[in-house]
């Protein structure tokens, strides 16, 4: 089975045959792609929003300090070395097509084989990827926080790199743990069980929220460094790593419900392991370039005190339209245009790509524009304790305010790079996603001389700018020599209608949060300009006629409905 078996199983109920015309006409259908859009986008969403929780806290028990800082990134190592420079998602890709030949053909034991080989080839990677970062990261943080504002010469020596390698120490076999993550995920998608490991990471996040709240109870909030205790950094790495222990644990236990006793194994000896472990070589780099640009922005961050966790912050915000639009849209594609592919039908690869890509922007673009203007009520609504200071406050709308344009080049990445993929390309997304590390980290080296008070707006332009660059390289490359013409009428109404729209959002927020204050008027003022704007912008969509708001609303009406896949 290939990666386009994988993600049809992922997305798709209990198949069913059809015909070669229905299957045709499902393959090529727009609100077929909205519909299992939906269905994807529906598990996302149940663990984003601990996520964004998660962070909401941190800001809330640790503030704007350099303690805040250190604590957020290292916590972020682990998922920055397993997801990003290993490609941790991208391993449950590769492994669900293996784990599905032999699950099918009632081999348990080879499944449990293939599943530990690939557990075993990610320890032993994340084993020599470990050290380096444990030894590597305090270095760099010495190197970036070079001329930080508000650090002291000895502050940086004794303070911060002292409480950052003991914290990476404590957190760094949650990178081990995430391996397992991985690998047991697999095994559920492979055997179609989606509800635990899609709602196993609420575990994780609910427990670093609990260790957070338990730090604040006994230690108090907002101290800076050298004003905490070791007793206090020990809760917060081993709390943290224990939280991420109960989430491995849990979709281990789902693995070994499915029938798979998950071990590492010697998977460099398996040759069936290793073949599908070569082609993930030039993803794995992409990966890793990206991961770097995120890396650059933590560490470049923290030359401001609260830096790191304000752009944590609005990073956890941009990244929802991302998970609840672009992913979803991209994994009901890949099925699709893999098939397409496979038969030769350019001309429907073509239209059915172009289709999906207007789809995912329609989404991503009203949700640019709206973090643009709601940037302040958002902050003011996400923000707590310590972060919730005038500076605080300041840092994260600006951050995401800056940050919002790059969810058009990032959409656009993601889903063509899916269709990349489709046609067995991994070197063209990898160029581009090359082109975009470029032009990222020189924006976010010319950053760190930015006033402290524009700094973390900085390198989130920085990074949206890389993002709408690297997006565009990599369609005009993968759409050489097609018709866009469809595309760029929906990119006229759906630009038309987000602009339009972010009028009455903006002045129905203000109306609220002028006549009502605190926290809750500001979160009301949200949830009213969001209304409006999604209001607004459906109108005129309906009103424009437009193909996407059409398949969308189809989609939602069928969601429960079974695609037509052909078997056999």
């Amino acid at each position: 089975m290939t990666t386009a078996d994988q993600s049809e199983q992922i997305t798709s109920p209990e198949p069913m045959a059809g015909s070669g015309d229905e299957l045709r006409e499902d393959l090529t259908s727009a609100s077929g792609t909205a519909r299992d859009s939906v269905t994807v986008g529906a598990w996302t969403a149940l663990s984003r929003g601990t996520g964004v929780i998660r962070v909401v806290v941190i800001g809330a028990v640790l503030g704007p300090t350099f303690l805040g800082n250190t604590y957020q990134l290292t916590n972020s190592l682990p998922n920055l070395i397993y997801y990003g420079f290993l490609a941790g998602s991208l391993f449950v890709s590769l492994l669900v097509p293996a784990l599905v030949q032999h699950i099918d053909n009632h081999r348990p034991k080879d499944s449990a084989r293939v599943a530990g080989g690939f557990l075993g080839i990610a320890m032993v990677l994340l084993g020599l990827l470990a050290p380096i970062a444990v030894l590597l990261l305090p270095e760099l943080l010495r190197v970036t926080s070079l001329g930080g504002v508000g650090l002291s010469e000895v502050t940086r020596d004794s303070g911060q790199i002292g409480v950052t390698r003991l914290l990476i120490l404590l957190t760094i076999p949650q990178v081990f743990l995430y391996a397992v993550v991985g690998s047991a995920t697999a095994v559920m998608y492979a055997h179609r069980r989606f509800a635990l490991a899609a709602a196993a990471p609420l575990v994780e996040n609910i427990g670093i929220i609990l260790v957070l709240v338990l730090v604040g109870m006994i230690y108090g909030t907002g101290k800076e460094l050298g004003a905490q205790s070791t007793g206090e950094v020990l809760l917060l790495g081993l709390g943290s790593t224990g939280a991420v222990a109960a989430h491995a644990a849990i979709q281990w236990w789902g693995a070994r419900r499915a029938g798979v006793l998950l071990r590492p194994r010697a998977g460099w000896r398996d040759p069936e392991v290793l073949v599908t472990i070569r082609k993930a070589l030039r993803s794995v780099s992409q990966a890793g370039l990206l991961a770097v640009q995120l890396l650059a922005l933590l560490l470049v961050s923290n030359r401001v005190a609260g830096g790191t966790v304000a752009i944590q912050m609005a990073l956890n915000f941009y990244y929802l339209p991302i998970a609840l639009a672009a992913t979803p849209v991209a994994l009901a594609l890949l099925p699709r245009l893999s098939r397409l592919h496979q038969s030769d039908s350019t001309g429907e690869f073509t239209s059915t790509f172009i289709e999906g890509l207007g789809l995912a922007l329609f989404m991503a673009i009203p949700a640019a524009v709206g973090f643009v203007v709601l940037a302040d009520p958002i902050a003011h609504t996400i923000a707590a304790g310590q972060m919730a200071s005038p500076e605080g406050l300041r840092m994260i709308a600006l951050g995401l305010a800056a940050l919002a344009l790059g969810l058009v080049g990032e959409t656009t990445f993601y889903v063509t790079t899916q269709a990349s993929y489709a046609r067995g390309d991994t070197k063209t997304p990898l160029v581009s996603m090359g082109v975009q590390a470029v032009f990222c980290l020189t924006l976010c080296a010319l950053a760190a001389f930015a006033p402290a008070r524009l700094l973390v707006p900085a390198i989130g332009g920085a990074y949206a700018i890389g993002a709408v660059i690297g997006g565009a390289h990599l369609f005009l490359r993968m759409s050489r020599g097609w018709q866009r013409r469809e595309l760029w009428s929906s990119l006229v109404r759906i630009t038309f209608g987000s602009i339009v729209m972010a009028i009455p959002a903006y002045f129905s927020a203000q109306l609220i949060s002028s006549h009502l204050g605190g926290r809750p008027g500001q979160a009301l003022a949200l949830v009213t300009g969001a209304a409006v704007g999604v209001i607004v912008y459906a109108l005129i969509q309906l009103l424009l006629r437009s193909p996407e708001f059409a398949w969308l609303t189809s989609g939602l009406r069928n969601r429960g409905k079974t695609a037509v896949v052909e078997t056999g």
